[in-house]
């Protein structure tokens, strides 16, 4: 069975509306086309959102930790490779390794996965079917991380945003490629030099939320980043360079 299901890949042309003003592809556009290629997988493992959802349950993306060599320019046609990976009852990997057109590999991600119950939203153990998916036998594209990211005080560089409807997903939450999409906000001309991400998904934001994005600068051009709403609750936490 393993054979049926090892990696799924799609072609991707890259569209104006996926790049920066430099003509080259921005995070959150990328985050968009993990999602595609990682529903359209799950659907033909018979796990994809939709089919969950008929049993109360849905996918969840906890972190995801993405390193680009470079980012795809526009009009670019772009291969991106995907699987799903061998985690525990309550945690489950999926692969990306993005390659151009000669087969190289420009970029990479390794996302974490939790199952939650949609009546009440909290994490659920997987069900035995979605377990027996998982592959075991292919290594990941990153180690496994286990160090938590932290809060900070003081930002140097705050931005506000109102949630709005078109933010929304699925799920009935905030879609995490507009999470990344408001950290990369904090850095105005600077967001294309951004090649590495390691983003934690805390909390859920619905509509009207009001949403505070914020950067605190470090050495060696590493930058830290949280999102906030208005009760101070941390919604997620991120690491770039």
């Amino acid at each position: 069975m393993a054979n049926d299901i090892t990696k799924h890949a799609e072609q991707f042309k890259i569209r104006a509306s996926e790049v920066d003003s430099k003509g080259k592809t921005t995070l959150p556009a990328l985050c968009s086309l993990f999602q595609e290629v990682a529903g359209n997988h799950a659907l033909q493992l018979n796990f994809d959102i939709s089919q969950l959802h008929e049993q109360d349950l849905t996918w969840v993306l906890h972190r995801m930790d993405i390193k680009m060599d470079r980012f795809p320019e526009w009009r670019e046609s772009i291969t991106i490779e995907t699987w799903p990976a061998a985690g525990d009852a309550l945690r489950a990997y999926r692969n990306y390794r993005i390659m151009d057109e000669e087969g190289n590999q420009i970029g990479a991600c390794l996302s974490y996965w939790m199952m939650i119950n949609l009546k009440t939203r909290k994490p659920t153990r997987m069900p035995q079917e979605v377990l027996d998916l998982r592959l075991s036998e292919i290594e990941h594209v990153f180690p496994v991380k286990s160090d938590r990211l932290k809060p900070f005080e003081d930002g140097d560089v705050k931005k506000k945003f109102v949630v709005r409807k078109s933010d929304m997903d699925m799920n009935e939450h905030v879609n995490n490629a507009r999470y990344v999409e408001w950290l990369m906000e904090t850095y105005d001309d600077k967001a294309y030099l951004i090649k590495n991400i390691d983003i934690v998904f805390m909390q859920e934001s619905g509509t009207g939320d009001i949403i505070t994005s914020e950067q605190k600068i470090e050495e060696h051009q590493n930058y830290r980043h949280q999102l906030k709403n208005e009760d101070g609750q941390i919604l997620a936490l991120a690491s770039c360079s």
